[in-house]
């Protein structure tokens, strides 16, 4: 029986972590030097993972460790370990970037020795990807008594490699390499098919988590799947892990239910699945059958084509019958024969029409005004229906087109239902291992969650693996939630190389996306709005791509560029970018402006003595399907660039610039109060050489920004636990949203401080068609007004608590909006 509680250290740890350091009967190794500097320097340094242990019986805390994904050796670059090791040493184990940590310091009582087993186990389950615990002993050298390491415990768990140097007889007193393997640590597991005896153990199993399916499905299902014997049974695919507890005794621990018994054409016709090949194999040159799939889209209008002047001139010539079309409006068309309106009891004031011709004048401009307004009031101003065709290829193998080619081709197959023991729950990626395993020729895994159903916990733990698919607008009632996951997620390395000259285009091709092979037509006859959906987009990568040009040019012939630019690709992280397949990439620079945040974000104070650089995000490009490795990828770039405090700054206004791993970075809140009146100083900015890239930077005193962070703590998600629906758009709601999007945050900074904290809500708001879009419109100015506090239009006349959750945060990445009015409530 477990004996100790092993989790994250937080802050409020550190009164019991540096009285450990200095009580009497205790065993350490790492460098204890700077620990006795007191409490205050325990978390200056950046670590990976900081550990306690707790004993059940005492709650005394009785271990304290720290884990970073190099070395502590000053003498040693961050980013030159790997090559330290292979000339060093002559190691027969396969260590790369990615699957070893360093087991920096460890300190623990005497008599609790078996708790290191403990916390190497927890940080091997926390830590999927990690095989390999290396902990470095320095050479003896002749010191007091309280700075002598100890490795004896360590070296019973652990295998002890010398560099090429030792020698028994004339050099003995040299480093040496404490490794401790995950497959000689952790318990083994046995995967088996299930068979009709295991049906017991099963049920048993999944009574825990879903008892709902043995009250539908009877007591003896599993045994029923098992013995199929129809000619469907063999799609299906029943999968048990078993292991052995202290008394050799087996134990079932693991159920799956896997099948490839699906309907590639529904997911096609109802889910975006073409970024994901449409769920068929590639044809690479071979022969092919090809069909035609009607399926329907919405997209989303642009900024630029709801509230600005062009938009609503082209809003009012639709109106007009016979108005003239006119090349020079930056949408479509606009009307010449105008009239003029007094703003006064709205008379019709033009000396050139007759009085006779006014009244019809004026019921004519009550139909236009009414046209217009109910235009605005629907949603179809806003969103668009679009019907397309699919060209469904698939390879033509040697069936006939149809069903059974179709399944043939198909390059996935669905996890039915996974269910595992609540011990065994953090060892859940071993099982999606074992899945694709299960299927070598099948790289995509798809999860299905009813719309309507609550996820089990064995569910939420392997949804980490996934990313969700959009669904498209479909007839079919209660969709299920689709997740979906691919073999290089699982199996890849995910590493970053720094830009060379033939990275260029790979960066433009990653940037533009899949705009790059659309163009754009000007001569639908279908709407004038045809082609405005996608107007903002492709001027901001139109803009982002100029600068990322100007950015990489001045790195690669600057040899001193403040920029730095990291291709991200995916394949064997010890060998050259070319042997890797590029996935993305991220520019940053360091950031300087951290002091003027404080003025309107809440940031903790003792931020400034962190001794550790911080930088900003210029842009970020990554494939979707690689999302849940975000942490690895701010590891690795951390390690490369020395930058432990990654900022990302969305201004409201002006250029954006694109971010695909903004949602697992932290959203600083902006203050919820703020003092009146304020007097900036706009600090000097820095002269800078003719040489060097001159990137404008924004006006963090008066400008809206938004502001993401992540500081390399572990992550931790924070939700509501029931599903809610908010109708209506209101100040109130969005005070509402506001407390559940930041309930992680407090004055004290507790959760910040210790982890990235990120927001999972399950809220749906209805409210009425434009209200978000209006809300969160910046291209609007109000043409009649000279200032924003005298125009009702203006929703800065809120609160600040309210008008923030306009310009310096954006729901839309955590709320569910739907446009329509409320019918009926049951």
């Amino acid at each position: 029986m477990n004996e100790f509680d092993v989790r994250l250290a937080e802050v409020a740890d550190q009164d019991g972590i540096n009285k450990l350091i200095r009580s009497p009967g205790v065993k350490w190794f790492g460098n204890i030097r700077p620990k006795f500097r007191g409490k205050d320097s325990l978390f200056q340094a950046y670590q990976t993972y900081r550990m306690v242990a707790l004993s059940r019986q005492s709650s005394a805390l009785v271990a304290y460790a720290e884990l970073r994904n190099y070395p502590s050796i000053a003498a040693l670059p961050t980013d030159c370990w790997l090559e330290w090791l292979s000339v060093r040493y002559c190691l027969t184990l396969s260590i790369s970037w990615l699957n070893a940590l360093f087991f920096n310091f460890c300190i623990y009582k005497n008599e609790y020795s078996m708790v290191l087993v403990e916390i190497i186990k927890e940080v091997f389950y926390r830590e999927s990807r990690v095989c390999y615990l290396i902990a470095v002993r320095t050479p003896f050298v002749r010191q007091p008594s309280h700075f002598i390491e100890s490795f004896d415990d360590l070296e019973k768990l652990s295998e002890v490699f010398y560099p090429k140097e030792f020698s028994s007889e004339k050099n003995s007193n040299t480093q040496a390499l404490y490794i401790v393997d995950r497959a000689v640590l952790l318990p083994k597991m046995t995967y088996r098919k299930a068979l009709a005896e295991d049906n017991d153990d099963i049920i048993a199993l999944q009574e825990i988590e879903m008892p709902e399916l043995r009250e539908e499905l009877g007591d003896y299902y599993i045994a029923e799947e098992v013995m199929r014997q129809d000619s469907e049974a063999e799609k299906s695919f029943l999968v048990v892990a078993e292991t052995s507890n202290q008394c050799e005794e087996t134990e079932m621990v693991l159920f799956l239910w896997m099948t490839t018994d699906i309907d590639i054409l529904f997911y096609v016709r109802n889910y975006e699945v073409e970024a994901f090949g449409n769920l068929v194999k590639p044809v690479d040159g071979k022969s092919f059958h090809y069909e035609t799939i009607p399926v329907s889209s919405v997209q989303r209008r642009a900024e630029a084509s709801m509230f600005t002047t062009d938009a609503l001139d082209d809003l009012d010539a639709m109106t007009i019958l016979g108005g003239l079309q006119r090349v020079d409006s930056g949408m479509s068309v606009a009307s010449l024969g105008k009239m003029k309106v007094s703003s006064i009891a709205g008379t019709i004031v033009d000396t050139h029409v007759s009085g006779d011709n006014k009244f019809y004048m004026r019921e004519r401009l009550y139909s236009k005004f009414k046209y217009i307004l109910e235009k605005l009031h629907s949603t179809g101003y806003y969103l668009r229906n679009e019907e397309n065709v699919i060209n469904f290829i698939y390879p033509a193998g040697k069936d006939i087109a149809g069903s059974a080619a179709r399944n043939a081709a198909s390059n996935v197959f669905l996890l039915k239902s996974i269910v595992a023991r609540q011990d065994f729950t953090p060892r859940l990626f071993n099982a999606i291992v074992a899945m694709f395993c299960a299927y070598p020729d099948r790289d995509y895994c798809i999860m299905l969650i009813a719309a309507n159903k609550k996820a089990n916990r064995s569910y939420v733990e392997v949804l980490q693996y996934f990313m969700p698919v959009v669904s498209r607008p479909s007839s079919v009632c209660n969709l299920a939630e689709v997740y979906i996951t691919h073999r290089s997620t699982i199996f890849g390395e995910i590493s970053l190389y720094k830009l060379q000259k033939e990275d260029v285009s790979v960066v433009h091709t990653l940037a533009l996306g899949k705009l790059s092979n659309e163009a754009i037509s000007r001569d639908s006859t279908a709407s004038s709005f045809s082609y405005c959906s996608k107007i903002n987009e492709r001027a901001e990568l139109e803009h982002e791509t100029h600068v990322l040009d100007a950015i990489m040019k001045d790195v690669l012939e600057n040899e001193f560029s403040e920029f730095a630019v990291f291709t991200i690709r995916c394949g064997n992280s010890t060998k050259s970018a070319k042997e890797n397949t590029s996935i993305g990439f991220v520019v940053l620079r360091q950031f300087h402006s951290h002091g003027q945040l404080f003025d309107h974000y809440h940031l903790p104070k003792h931020d400034t003595h962190l001794q550790r650089l911080r930088a900003e995000i210029i842009s970020l490009r990554l494939h979707p399907l690689f999302v849940v490795s975000a942490d690895l990828i701010f590891r690795d770039l951390a390690r490369k660039t020395n930058f432990y405090d990654f900022f990302f700054i969305s201004p409201f206004e002006g250029h954006r610039y694109t971010n695909d791993l903004k949602k697992m970075m932290m959203v600083v809140e902006p203050k919820t109060i703020k003092k009146a009146p304020v007097f900036f100083r706009v600090p000097n900015e820095q002269k800078k050489p003719r040489n060097k890239l001159n990137l404008p930077s924004p006006n963090y005193s008066k400008d809206y920004l938004i502001i993401y962070r992540h500081k390399l703590n572990p992550v931790k998600w924070f939700t509501n636990s029931k599903k809610l629906v908010i109708i209506g758009f209101s100040a109130v709601t969005k005070a509402f949203l506001r407390q559940l999007v930041f309930q992680w945050n407090s004055r004290d900074h507790k959760n910040s401080d210790n982890f990235t904290c990120l927001s999972w809500l399950q809220v749906t708001v209805i409210c009425r068609a434009g209200v978000v879009e209006a809300d969160y419109d910046s291209l609007f100015k109000c043409p009649y007004c000279t200032s924003t506090l005298g125009c009702y239009l203006s929703y800065q006349n809120e609160s600040c608590f309210v008008r923030d959750c306009c310009v310096r945060l954006d729901f839309r990445y955590w709320v569910h909006f739907v446009p329509g009015k409320r019918a009926k409530v049951r």
